[in-house]
């Protein structure tokens, strides 16, 4: 039998091909509007309005101190429905955050998130999901021990102090004879270049040399993913949210930049991981203890996983663990470390209290213990991990229908008095402003909330891993490297407060927030020039 083609015009096809990309979008919103419209948590109050893709992403991103949340708790309780074309709520009730963050086979990361997570960091243990995640973080969990995380102080206080020396010769080289010695620098620069230079020999014994200005050809392809020099286009932010143009749109320059810096990163790490495999192995074969004296997390990682005797993770899930490294143990804590001295800046009485304790400390080197032991220091990274969370809200999405129970009931759109919602779609999550939890200052930036009888007794209801707080999260998807980089923060702050005082270039008011992989601080005035943080610093001459 012959078979005819039917013929279709040259004319239907290219049509065809130009709408496509506007058809296919429009068909998902016109179903996510129609589950949104008939969902059972429309009885959830919230405003109107938004942007018509994205809702309120735009205005929670770009929020100083969570202040859309406070105008939106203030107007609608604890218990906001911010939909627009897709289901998605947002939440300070505790129990309700308790439910979202320990059942993780019901809320996981949305999609959009997701793939955003894998294009930076690969698969790894901060894009896995179920079964997947269990798994890597088995294997992970030795690495970040808190006796492992004690041995690499020594390399953080190192670098810390090699920070130090670097910003007093810019003091010695700005300072005019007979002037009062003093520079003007970038702290968030420079604290970008210390913890990358931290995680480099902590991490896998690899060496950046960020702080000396050498271009490595990791650090170039880590520059090139996490800060585009022209910002997040547009073409990114589509692929996120329509998943059928991550492969049309595949010839945009961000794209091709894309490609080829993770390319180099997975190049550069691939031959980490097979050397060390090596290393070890040779290790086992001839008893030597060489390789057993190396403590960055790649090698206790790749001993954790030949340990699995093949139930731990392939050559391509170690190797996505590098870029999560980097990620999760560089810019969150270089932000955050950022945001302290910013506090310290424009709170001069914490600062004074805080370099006395810090100047007690007989040892220019404490351990670990040390660090921990003092109390202002302490109390100081708790609220400054409050007050400046570098994560904006934690979104989860219902993958199966659920009832999330409430501690404090809300009153629906019916009119009826609710104590669960009954949801499925996209959640977010913050209580780090909220009055009824941290009291009536919960607005102020104030460490000795802290002190005394410790925080808040309404905070203890808050799901938490560390410090009565969401910064690194709660249940099995916590911050498995929190330790990691509270120790870190810690070493940092040490050497720097005790040898230099700081001061805002600018007034404090011109310092705004710039969300993109993390929440840093910008100069409204001078918003080209992207994340930064202009400091006076002069040299502790005494104790103040």
């Amino acid at each position: 039998m012959e078979y005819n083609m039917p013929h279709i015009p040259l004319g239907t096809l290219f049509g065809a091909l130009i709408l496509t990309p506007i058809v296919l979008p429009l068909l998902q919103i016109v179903v996510s509007l129609l589950r949104t419209t008939f969902s059972a948590s429309r009885v959830v109050p919230g405003p109107s309005g938004g942007h018509f893709l994205f809702g309120y992403m735009g205005i929670i991103r770009n929020a100083v101190k969570g202040e859309w949340h406070e105008e939106m708790v203030k107007k609608y309780d604890h218990v906001i429905n911010s939909s627009l074309w897709q289901n998605q709520l947002f939440t300070t009730d505790p129990k309700a955050l308790s439910r979202i963050l320990t059942n993780t086979d019901v809320y996981q990361k949305p999609n959009p998130e997701r793939y955003a997570l894998g294009q930076i960091v690969g698969k790894g243990v901060l894009y896995a999901e179920g079964a997947d995640h269990k798994r890597q973080r088995r294997v992970l969990n030795p690495a970040f021990s808190l006796g492992h995380l004690k041995e690499l102080s020594e390399i953080f206080l190192s670098k810390s102090q090699e920070l130090r020396d670097i910003l007093a010769g810019q003091i010695k080289e700005a300072s005019a004879p007979g002037t009062s010695p003093s520079a003007s620098v970038d702290m968030l620069l420079y604290l970008t270049q210390a913890t990358l230079d931290m995680i480099g020999p902590s991490g896998f014994n690899y060496s950046f040399d960020a702080l000396s200005n050498k271009q490595t050809g990791l650090a170039q392809a880590i520059a090139t993913v996490i800060h585009p020099p022209l910002g997040i286009p547009i073409s990114f932010i589509l692929k996120t949210q329509f998943p059928f143009l991550r492969k049309i749109m595949v010839f945009d320059k961000h794209t091709r930049d894309i490609t080829r810096a993770r390319k180099q990163m997975d190049d550069i790490g691939r031959d980490l991981v097979q050397r060390k495999k090596a290393e070890i192995l040779e290790e086992k074969t001839t008893g030597g203890d060489s390789v057993a004296k190396l403590k960055d997390l790649l090698s206790v990682l790749i001993r954790s996983n030949m340990r699995e005797r093949g139930n731990g993770l392939t050559d391509d899930e170690v190797l996505y663990q590098i870029p999560t490294f980097l990620v999760a143990g560089h810019k969150t804590t270089a932000t955050s470390t950022t945001w302290a001295l910013f506090s310290l800046g424009a709170h001069s009485e914490v600062q004074r209290r805080l370099r006395s304790e810090l100047l007690l400390v007989p040892t220019d080197t404490p351990t670990t213990g040390e660090l921990d032991s003092l109390v202002y220091l302490d109390a100081f990274v708790r609220e400054t991990l409050r007050f400046h969370s570098v994560v904006a809200a934690v979104p989860r999405e219902a993958v199966r229908d659920d009832i999330i129970p409430l501690e404090k009931p809300f009153v629906g759109t019916d009119g009826k008095l609710r104590d669960v919602i009954n949801v499925q779609g996209r959640y977010l999550s913050r209580s780090h402003f909220d009055d009824d939890i941290w009291g009536p200052d919960a607005k102020e930036f104030n460490p000795d909330r802290w002190l005394d009888q410790g925080p808040p007794g309404a905070s203890q209801s808050i799901p938490s891993v560390w410090g009565n707080q969401l910064t690194f999260l709660a249940g099995p998807r916590a911050c498995i490297g929190f330790k990691f980089s509270l120790i870190e923060m810690k070493a940092l702050l040490f050497p720097l407060i005790r040898s230099f005082e700081f001061e805002l270039a600018v007034p404090s008011e011109q310092i705004t927030r710039k969300t993109a992989i993390v929440t840093q601080p910008e100069v409204k005035s001078e918003p080209t020039k992207g994340g930064q943080l202009p400091m006076i610093i002069r040299p502790v001459t005494h104790a103040t």
